[in-house]
Parts: C-alpha cells; sequence; structure tokens
C-alpha cells in the first residue's frame, strides 16, 4: 500500500443510493482542467448488509458460484462508494465515461451476512495528473464488519478512455500463449448483455448501454462492464475447482465489444502458500480470448482455497 499525499478526507456518512448519485454525476461532464498535482482523496461510509435476495439474484446469473458471498460482489458496494466519492467537488475529472482498467480483490475474513459494513474509501492521484493524456487514478476500498477487515478492492480507472488510437499507432499484439490453459466455458454475450447487467449491478454507464450512448465516448458499439467479465470467470473457475476465490487480480487489455463470443481459460498451480490469516491459498492464471484464442480481454491471477467457511 503507497502512502497517501496530503489529501481530504469526509466523516463517516451513510453510503448513498446509486439512482440519485447517477443523476448528479451528469453535471460533472462540465468539469474540464485538473490542477497539475490533484490532492488524494479519503471517505469513509456506512453501508447495509447485503440484500440476500439480490446476492442470489446476482449468483443466479452467473451460475457456479461455490461462494456463499462471491468476491465479485463486493465490487458492486465498492462501485458505490467510487461514486459517491468522485462526486466530491475536489474530484477533478467528469464521472461519465471513466474507464476500468484494472480491479484487484482479496477476502480477509468470511462476512456475516447479516451486519452492515464500514467502507474506508481513498482516491490515489497519479503524479502530475494534470498533464499526462491517459491519467489513472485509483481507488482503493476496505469492508469492515465492526473491527475485522473483510476484503479489499483496489480499482483502477482512465479518465476519458475510449478514443480510438491515431492513424499508423495501432499497435497488434501477439496471439496468447494458451499452452496448459483448460477453456472452460465459451461465452455467448448479446447486445443486450451490456443493458441487463446494468440493471443488476446498478452501473448505468453510457458505454455499456446503447451505440448511440457509447460513440460519445469512443465506442463504435457498447462493451461489456469489465466486471461481468470478472464475475463469469470467477463462477467459471470456481465451478470447475469446486472451490470459493479469494482473490482476484486482474488487468482489461482490450474492450469486449458487444455482441461477442468469448472464451474463459485458466491454468491452475495446485501448490499452495499461507496467507496471513493462516489459510493455504492455491494460484492461478486466468485469461478471457475471443472464441479463437488469438486476442486477450482480460488477463491476471487468482487465489483459491477449500479451507474458507463462510458465516450464515
Amino acid at each position: 500500500m503507497s502512502s497517501l499525499k496530503q489529501g481530504s478526507m469526509s466523516k463517516e456518512k451513510e453510503l448513498p443510493a446509486l439512482p440519485l448519485m447517477l443523476l448528479r454525476a451528469v453535471p460533472t461532464m462540465i468539469r474540464r482542467q485538473a490542477p497539475a498535482e490533484p490532492n488524494d482523496l479519503q471517505f469513509s461510509f456506512r453501508a447495509e448488509a447485503f440484500d440476500r435476495e439480490h446476492l442470489e439474484r446476482y449468483k443466479r446469473t452467473f451460475s457456479g458460484f461455490q461462494s456463499a458471498v462471491p468476491l465479485t460482489y463486493f465490487y458492486l458496494l465498492a462501485q458505490r462508494a467510487h461514486l459517491a466519492a468522485m462526486l466530491n467537488p475536489e474530484f477533478p475529472w467528469p464521472i461519465l465515461g471513466m474507464v476500468h482498467v484494472a480491479n484487484a480483490m482479496v477476502y480477509h475474513s468470511a462476512p456475516k451476512l447479516n451486519q452492515g459494513f464500514f467502507l474506508n474509501v481513498s482516491i490515489e492521484m497519479p503524479e502530475r495528473a494534470g498533464t499526462r493524456k491517459r491519467v489513472r487514478p485509483i481507488y482503493k476500498v476496505a469492508f469492515y464488519q465492526g473491527n475485522t477487515l473483510i476484503a479489499e478492492c483496489h480499482s483502477t480507472y482512465q479518465v476519458g478512455g475510449g478514443e480510438a488510437p491515431k492513424v499508423g499507432r495501432r499497435r497488434e499484439l501477439a496471439a496468447p500463449d494458451l499452452q496448459g490453459y483448460t477453456c472452460a466455458e465459451l461465452w455467448q454475450l448479446g447486445s443486450e448483455t451490456g443493458r441487463s447487467y446494468a440493471q443488476l449491478s446498478g452501473d448505468y454507464n453510457p458505454i455499456h448501454l446503447h451505440p448511440w450512448l457509447s460513440r460519445w465516448f469512443g465506442f463504435s458499439r457498447p462493451i461489456i462492464h469489465g466486471m461481468y467479465s470478472v464475475a463469469q470467470a470467477q463462477a467459471d473457475i470456481e465451478s470447475g475447482l469446486s472451490a470459493p476465490l479469494l482473490a482476484m487480480d486482474i488487468t482489461f487489455r482490450r474492450p469486449l465489444i458487444l455482441p461477442a463470443n468469448a472464451a474463459l481459460h485458466y491454468l491452475h498451480n495446485a501448490s499452495s502458500q499461507d496467507t496471513n490469516s493462516g489459510m493455504k491459498l492455491e494460484q492461478g492464471q486466468v485469461m478471457v480470448t475471443d472464441a479463437l484464442g488469438q486476442k486477450v480481454y482480460l488477463d491476471g491471477e487468482y487465489g483459491v482455497s477449500n479451507d474458507f467457511n463462510f458465516k450464515s
């Protein structure tokens, strides 16, 4: 964890609901000029216990989860915290059109389903953010129940992402090496997938919804939410290994433009390592490609354990 620059700290308050925050995000489009050295921001929020009916709906959407509470489900709460933080007047950029480029999550302790959360939130600004073309602030959310750290989520976003490369600068990457990987599932993602996941997650970023809206931000057609792909990957791997994932560290390599077919590949390492909590964690690599295995949409690592007992 890098040290924070001098920044702003909010007093703990209730985490707002999404609908009102989404409406308040629209006027931020007038934000244009960021300071060369924007301050890091810090916030604290209280959040309600998970809605069990919604949790079950989420798990049905991505069949295969072995986790009582999938790690990726915490991102839905983290995302609300991100939006609440960005509505602060000291956040210098427009909210709509922010592109998620990386996400790391880890469990520390099993959550109690009948207990709410305390969220410690920070936004770490890159050095000289006001002069870089591709600015990538990092959002860190720590989830607590009482004094117990339950999980952490670190999300990297790109400011004003989505613009097409200039002529002559397009870079084609080599096809990935999938030797040793298990091809778990072929995904068939229709044009409506982004809208369906928006209803489930509350993420109505225009780049996911309709061509007329996504074109405003440089995409010819809607792209699927990055965390949709991560959630489906988690469910597929858990199904294949019959164990819950306790850590995921994912980088989004290119947008998955809808409609599309994609494939989930994973390479499991049966050797295990002891974590700070005393659990043994097996590790592996994960990759989502196009159906032919020629283009990588996301890749990263995961950790899995059978020693994790969820609480009722």
